[in-house]
């Protein structure tokens, strides 16, 4: 996979992301592209452990000097690699919150991946993309600090995507889904 451009995320969709999600000490928020880390600098600063998955190198070591800087190196998984190429129910502790900021078409191919090998009740977080094919259970406008109109989709692995609505032919009934999420300890709709 040829490399995606890196574009930083605004600090407001951070900061919506915390006090939304209502996360925790107990999330474990990963970040695909992540660029300098800057998304996730605030969460592992928060107490947070953190997953940065970039696959260029120079942004890879520049990520692992802020967050040595800032005494958080330690909750910082930093896998090097194209997100392609990494099993993501294989990392551990497993996240619970995924961001991207990537184009409609990598997402687009990057959604089985999602689908597959997230858990459920894990929470999506894309910025100014939607996934095409999966049903957001909200969408989010804000005003960014450089007056720019952005839009956060967010999505729950087991809700929003396809295979969640289909099995066998017939269409899984939500409250069931919904109270299986709950049960699981997964927070619903607090956006």
């Amino acid at each position: 996979m040829s490399k995606v451009p890196w574009i930083p995320s605004p600090k407001i969709v951070v900061e919506y992301i915390k006090h939304a999600l209502g996360v925790t000490r107990s999330d474990v928020v990963m970040d695909l592209g992540c660029g300098d880390g800057r998304v996730l600098l605030d969460f592992a600063k928060a107490g947070m452990p953190v997953v940065c998955i970039e696959i260029d190198r120079v942004l890879c070591n520049v990520t692992e000097i802020v967050f040595e800087l800032y005494g958080v190196k330690d909750r910082l998984k930093l896998i090097c690699n194209d997100f392609f190429r990494v099993n993501f129910a294989e990392i551990m502790p497993r996240p619970t919150i995924v961001y991207a900021y990537l184009y409609s078409s990598i997402l687009e191919m990057l959604s089985p991946k999602l689908e597959t090998e997230l858990g459920f009740g894990t929470i999506i977080v894309t910025l100014d993309f939607p996934i095409r094919g999966w049903s957001p259970v909200f969408a989010k406008h804000l005003v960014d600090e450089n007056n720019y109109d952005r839009v956060l989709w967010i999505y729950i692995n087991g809700i929003s995507n396809p295979s969640a609505r289909i099995a066998k032919g017939t269409t899984v009934d939500i409250n069931d889904v919904i109270n299986q999420c709950l049960r699981s300890g997964r927070r619903l709709f607090l956006f």
